[in-house]
């Protein structure tokens, strides 16, 4: 079940191929482009003019530094869960190797003991064999 989780996770990250960054991108350089096209043909002095555009221009920063932002946030979120599921992943791995070498132990044992009491039988029976 776990397994499935982990197997999600990685499909999810690799299967992201509607991102949505460079279309957001190419509005916000539209939006930049207009907005300073629209302000520079506007009536206004030249003081007036900069100040707007610098405005604008800091507005633009602000809304790709969140965008950035949100997608490392993003990222990072989706680091940690593939972390955890590979915690997870090892830790089952390392039981199930520890089970199996339990049980290969405990069939040695029963191997050994049956070699025992086959040797003990043969012993018994060479005794009887010598011994008649």
């Amino acid at each position: 079940m776990k397994y499935n989780n982990y197997r999600k996770a990685l499909s999810s990250l690799t299967a992201h191929k509607t991102d949505s960054t460079l279309p957001v991108v190419g509005l916000l350089a539209g939006l930049a482009i207009g907005a300073v096209i629209g302000v520079l043909f506007a009536p206004n002095r030249g003081a007036d003019t900069r100040t707007k555009i610098a405005d604008k221009a800091k507005d633009l920063s602000d809304a790709a530094k969140d965008k950035l932002h949100l997608v490392k946030s993003k990222v990072l979120s989706e680091a940690d869960q593939l972390a955890e599921l590979k915690d997870q992943a090892v830790d089952k791995a390392k039981t199930k190797s520890k089970e199996a070498l339990n049980a290969v132990g405990d069939v040695i044992d029963q191997v050994k003991s049956k070699a025992q009491d086959l040797e003990s039988d043969a012993k018994h029976t060479a005794e009887k064999v010598l011994n008649s």
